[in-house]
């Protein structure tokens, strides 16, 4: 189940018609980490790239923060073993901030 999911989000993301098929070892490398939310949502947690995505009806994707994921959804945590501290500071720089003239 977990790899159809990741194979249907995978094929969802890369839209090109001609793709070059690549082979790699996933012998002792983390697997993915599969949440499912309801019968047509989840989210799909790639330890090898530190990547979360949401997925929805195995066809549509969309990248969500890590770090909001692992704080909000606790069955995340296990598999968001890398960490997000980064991505915090990083998108808390990125914000506007108000300033009064």
């Amino acid at each position: 189940m977990k790899r159809l999911f990741a194979s249907l989000a995978l094929l969802s993301i890369v839209g090109c018609t001609h793709a070059s098929s690549v082979s790699a070892n996933l012998e002792g490398q983390a697997p993915y980490g599969v949440i499912m939310m309801g019968p047509n949502i989840g989210y799909l947690i790639d330890a090898r790239t530190e990547s979360c995505l949401l997925v929805y009806s195995n066809t549509a994707t969309a990248q969500v923060s890590c770090a909001k994921l692992k704080k909000n959804v606790s069955e995340a945590a296990r598999y968001i073993t890398w960490n997000v501290d980064l991505e915090n500071t990083s998108t808390q720089a990125a914000q506007p901030t108000a300033s009064s003239h």
